[in-house]
């Protein structure tokens, strides 16, 4: 066994840190820069004594790893992150696919660029990989926090997609203008329950954006804010995407199927949770009754 992988442990396990030998090989693999065929072999690193303090600062601070190299791994590329953004996670990738998916679809109906707008696009993750994989697509990304968007632009430019990913200060759609309109509009929001606040690891409750995290109305809030005006804002035969958390999809479909959206999408996770609610848009702007949200 690798002896710079056992120190990281004993470190990490002294301190109680979660997830301490997961933990230890990310250690190894991103800052001692040992590719998994090393590890494998039990190949020592050359900078031991910056790999053994990253580790005591992770066992001191107990923050989140990706918070404290600067970038987190999702979908092949690392995204700058800090406390301003969400950390990605895994889920969100099938929200990606998604809207991948649903663009394929709209490329087989019309010639020109497809338009896309991500609600609360934090790091901008979800812009970037939508944007990288689909060349045919240009994206604006919307948060409200101004931090985000810097990150956020930031990792455009770092994957030379600041020609087709655009960022904008906007509270949902309000600073979208009138003559706007989209054919896929994608949005992780915050959807945990306030009162589950106590229920969530250390790493998320102390260190990630709570404005990012927790929704009022059983996590329902943000969710009914987008869907109560989206009609106004996707073009007919166009899409949405959310991704939610367990229990949320079924309500989240009622409020889509009365708001001109038809339900053509609930994906389950790798857990078997639904993660992911899409829709089409069946009706035009001014048939919408909006009183159900």
């Amino acid at each position: 066994m690798n002896e710079t992988l056992n120190e990281i442990k004993k470190i990490l396990n002294d301190a109680n840190v979660d997830e301490a030998n997961v933990k230890a090989r990310i250690i190894l693999r991103e800052v001692g820069n040992l590719s998994v065929e090393d590890m494998l072999l039990q190949k020592e690193v050359q900078n031991k004594d910056e790999v053994l303090n990253f580790a005591r600062k992770l066992a001191e601070t107990k923050a989140p790893i990706q918070y404290l190299l600067g970038y987190a791994n999702f979908m092949g590329e690392k995204f700058i992150v800090n406390s301003s953004t969400l950390i990605p996670r895994d889920e969100t990738e099938i929200l990606v696919n998604c809207a991948l998916d649903k663009i394929n679809k709209l490329k087989e109906k019309k010639q020109d660029t497809i338009n896309i707008l991500d609600i609360g696009t934090g790091s901008g993750c979800i812009a970037c990989m939508i944007a990288k994989n689909a060349p045919e697509a240009e994206v604006l990304g919307v948060d409200v926090s101004s931090d985000a968007l810097q990150v956020a632009l930031e990792n455009a430019q770092k994957l030379d997609l600041i020609k087709r990913v655009v960022y904008r200060k906007s509270d949902i759609f309000s600073a979208i203008r009138g003559s706007e309109k989209f054919d896929v509009v994608v949005s992780n929001p915050p959807y945990i329950k306030e009162e589950d606040y106590k229920n969530l690891d250390i790493e998320v409750r102390e260190f990630e954006p709570k404005s990012a995290l927790f929704a009022k109305d059983d996590g329902l809030e943000f969710y009914k804010k987008i869907i109560k005006n989206a009609a106004k804002y996707v073009n007919y035969d166009g899409y949405i995407a959310f991704e939610c958390a367990k229990g949320q999809a079924g309500s989240i479909c009622i409020l889509l199927e009365r708001n001109g959206f038809l339900v053509t999408d609930v994906i389950k996770d790798l857990a078997g949770i639904d993660r992911v609610v899409a829709a089409r848009m069946i009706l035009v702007s001014d048939e919408v009754d909006y009183t159900f949200v």
